[in-house]
């Protein structure tokens, strides 16, 4: 499921989604709560509450930011708190959670359906413990985690606090491992502790299951906890070769699979893609180094199905090999591929010419279901919907109009970016409905859904390369929308059932951390994860001859393997252009993130630019509220001056929300395939507008962002403003919500042609595309114009443009201004509310006035 912007819309998408069946509760409700963590460390823990009823799911959150309990007793902290206007709902639900979802008590969601005649309800919470008590309970001792730390260390947390003697065990035991040789406190007081520290008298054995005893707290089980993040884990087990995952020659192909917890590791083929999982040979693999696994096939094993299965935790788990580069339909079964085989017989390893500089480039993001699903563009039957749309080189739509491929080299920029087209999991293969594909399941592998044929394994591949062959064979370069951050059933996905506990972050309680809002977040910064995403775009890189990357949600991913995967990527192809979401997000420590705020940290990658972009449009999470261009330019010039010069640091007196090294790093946009497209916000926030006005506002928007310095980028369609119908979140929605409408291409000509003259004017003139800050800071000087107008001259001939004095003003109002000019002199127009481009439109002669229309930009040089 598609990412929410925010983690508490993920966590309300969950209460929404519960089946309550209860009695009505009394329009007032008068609840105690009682809760009791044994370590005392209440410090943070606060409660969610929301009413319920269940015919509707309707939910009403009584505090976004978490109820505080506000006395104490013998058992713990209490609340005590009224709650008013209960008569329309049947409960109220509630969850204990740690500052603002940091963390939660259990991971259920739990009610409170039973008042009394009074309205009146008093419970009994125990941390850890589910059960809702509806008196005092007896809490009866007992082991509530035990998790191996170390090779040498468990720590356990108790339900109640143990007063240790300082000396032995402890009265803790391994019965079919290591002796204790000492135990110690973690937390705790005069009392005794609840979290205690077991240090044992050998290593224990990775992928061995281990019970834990005490004399008084009973037995429980040995989880694997933080070993996997400890020196002594990473220094015994990460592997640095490039082997893994199967190697193919036509005399042999070798596997590696890298299990370092396992008991056991098998590889089990299959003589068909349906054959019964009972029916696999296994043939057991070999421990090898560093926690790897290998084994090898003699013969040409091309189009060998296969998975592995691990035995580890006490089970079996089959799993696809993560490395795998091909599977069958639906992504159930990796395939060993010669690859070789897979090139299109016009397959080349050249790229259009770039420049690097990520100001020099314009990014089209498309979804390739979207170019072709719709009748307006006259695609073959068979490549509607599919890689081979792209492959297509005239196609035109029914009104006679310029579609797909064609339309896009037609436009003038120089990146496509496509949305996810690695194999996503949230769709059926077979049956394909519209899915975004945010949803990774195969790292490796094109995604079958796009493919002619999502049963034939090499198919995919041949067909996707014949879509870069096209798009290259055009001058467009092309870039792959990747999402290393989180995957779409964490529990499924092979690492996870090859490594448990390894691939993902995860909270105190053990259950997967959710700062993507999809349930999990990849544990980037641990070594073996990290080498996956890194050997995963190199493998993009070469294999596919990828152009550049799009890491979504990049702030949940580490400075450092962000930096090691932009420098391989950079080894592999030095103009590659590298962006990301910036967003400040997810449980890693705020300095290591790959957020906006560390991007100077990052020399070569690129952010998004929602300063910019909510400052055009307003804000994407409330679709009626208004920005600069449509109806609340106060206060919003600020905004615009900060991403009108890239978001670097221009002037104190400009508020950046984040700072940019240099403009490269800024993209620049007000549409994207997330929330309303900007047709669409226009008329949310502009209901009574004449279609004129919104057709000239639209141009005025996309004019600031395209004029702005660093990276321009748009949504495909936006250029005939392309409408969703008002869906701000259209992830599964169906393809007439979501595909391109190539007739409006001929019905909105004149927009489009207003963006063709936007981009020639940016690719031809070398003052919209500076560098470095430096340039900015010297060479663009803002005008002080007031009323809200925002205007800026450029030192042209400073850079080497032709134009050597160049002025843009920005004028959001409703009526006419009139400007004053730097200087007196004889001025060409190129960009006014109607055109655009490099061509001058008219001369103003001899002056230092200009008259701006309402709602429009205004681009002259001298």
């Amino acid at each position: 499921m598609r990412k929410f912007a925010a983690i508490f819309l993920a966590v309300l998408s969950l209460f929404l989604s519960q089946e309550i069946t209860a009695v009505a509760a009394p329009n007032s409700v008068s609840l105690t709560f009682h809760y009791q963590r044994p370590a005392g460390d209440y410090d943070g823990w606060n409660l969610w509450l929301w009413k319920n009823v269940a015919d509707n799911k309707k939910d009403v959150s009584i505090s976004p930011t978490g109820v505080q309990f506000n006395s104490m007793d013998d058992f713990g902290k209490v609340l005590k708190i009224q709650i008013s206007d209960m008569s329309a709902f049947e409960n109220l639900g509630f969850i204990i959670r740690y500052k603002e979802w940091a963390n939660r008590d259990t991971n259920d969601d739990r009610y409170i359906t039973n008042f009394d005649s009074s309205g009146n309800a008093e419970v009994w919470l125990v941390q850890g413990d589910k059960k809702v008590y509806t008196a005092l309970p007896v809490v009866v001792p007992q082991i509530n985690s035990a998790t191996i730390d170390g090779f040498r260390k468990i720590t356990v947390e108790l339900n109640k606090k143990l007063k240790l003697t300082g000396s032995g065990n402890e009265g803790f035991s391994l019965p079919s491992g290591p002796t204790v040789v000492s135990a110690k406190a973690i937390d705790g007081d005069a009392l005794g502790a609840t979290k205690i520290e077991l240090t044992l008298s050998a290593d224990v054995v990775i992928g061995t299951s281990y019970a834990i005893s005490h004399i008084i707290f009973g037995t429980g089980s040995a989880m694997t906890g933080n070993i996997m993040n400890s020196a002594d884990f990473n220094a015994k087990f990460t592997y640095t070769g490039n082997d893994l995952g199967n190697s193919y020659s036509k005399s042999e192909t070798k596997f590696r699979v890298w299990a370092p917890t396992a008991k056991a590791v098998s590889i089990v083929t299959y003589a068909s893609a349906s054959a019964l999982e009972s029916t696999g040979v296994e043939k057991a693999m070999s421990p090898s180094e560093n926690g790897t696994w290998i084994t090898s096939l003699s013969g040409d094993q091309n189009g060998l199905i296969y998975n592995y299965r691990v035995s580890v935790n006490g089970g079996v788990n089959e799993a696809v090999d993560p490395y795998v580069r091909a599977t069958i339909i639906n992504g159930d079964r990796g395939v060993v591929v010669d690859l070789s085989k897979t090139n299109p017989a016009n397959w080349k390893t050249t790229k259009p010419k770039f420049s690097g500089v990520g100001s020099d480039a314009i990014i089209y993001e498309l979804h390739i279901r979207d170019l072709s699903a719709d009748i307006s563009g006259q695609f073959p039957a068979e490549h509607r919907g599919k890689y081979l749309a792209l492959t297509d080189q005239n196609i035109t739509s029914s009104s006679g109009g310029l579609a797909g491929l064609a339309a896009i080299k037609d436009l003038g920029v120089t990146h496509v970016q496509l949305q996810p087209f690695f194999d996503y999991a949230s769709v059926d293969e077979a049956n394909p409905t519209f899915n975004w594909g945010y949803d990774p399941e195969n790292y490796n592998v094109p995604e079958g859904s796009y493919s002619s044929d999502p049963t034939n394994p090499i198919k995919r591949i041949t067909e996707l390369k014949s879509a870069i062959q096209a798009l290259h064979d055009n001058g467009l370069s092309i870039m792959m929308d990747t999402v290393y951050n989180h995957v779409y059933d964490a529990g499924n996905f092979s690492q996870e059932k090859i490594v448990p506990g390894y691939f993902f972050r995860t909270n105190l309680d053990g259950s997967y951390t959710n700062g993507s809002g999809c349930g999990n977040d990849v544990a980037s910064e641990r070594p073996m994860v990290r080498k996956f995403i890194i050997d995963s775009v190199k493998y993009w890189a070469t294999e596919y001859n990828i152009d550049g990357f799009r890491f979504d949600l990049m702030g949940l991913i580490d400075l450092t393997t962000m930096t090691q995967a932009r420098d391989a990527i950079k080894k592999i192809n030095p103009t590659a252009l590298i962006i990301g979401e910036g967003w400040d997000m997810g449980t890693l420590p705020d300095a290591v993130k790959s957020n906006q705020k560390n991007i100077a940290k990052l020399d070569g990658v690129a952010v998004f630019n929602d300063q910019i972009r909510d400052g055009i449009k307003g804000s994407v999470f409330n679709g009626e509220e208004p920005g600069y261009v449509n109806g609340s330019s106060v206060g919003k010039e600020t905004a615009i001056r900060t991403g009108v010069v890239g978001n670097i640091f221009y002037s104190k007196e400009f508020t950046n929300a984040w700072t940019a090294k240099n403009p490269a790093q800024s993209v620049n946009y007000v549409e994207a395939h997330d929330n309303l497209t900007l047709a669409d916000k226009l008329v949310a926030t502009m209901p009574t507008a004449k279609p004129a006005q919104l057709i000239q506002i639209h141009r005025f928007a996309t004019s600031i962002a395209f004029l702005a310095q660093g990276i321009p980028f748009m949504q495909a369609g936006q250029e005939f403003r392309r409408s969703k119908n008002g869906d701000s979140n259209s992830y599964k929605s169906s393809d007439e919500i979501n595909s391109l409408k190539w007739n409006l291409r001929t019905t909105n000509k004149a927009t489009v042609d207003y963006f063709k003259g936007l981009i020639s004017l940016r690719k031809a003139h070398p003052a919209f595309r500076m560098a470095t800050a430096a340039q900015v800071k010297s060479n663009l000087k803002f005008l002080d114009i007031g009323n809200n107008v925002v205007a800026y001259s450029i030192n042209g001939g400073a850079v080497k443009d032709t134009w050597k004095s160049i002025v843009v003003i920005h004028n959001p109002n409703l009526v006419a201004m009139k400007i004053k000019l730097p200087k007196k002199t004889n001025w060409s127009v190129v960009v006014d509310a109607a055109k655009s481009g490099v061509s001058t439109l008219r001369t103003l002669k001899s002056t230092n006035m200009v008259s701006i229309p309402p709602s429009s930009t205004l681009v002259l040089h001298s």
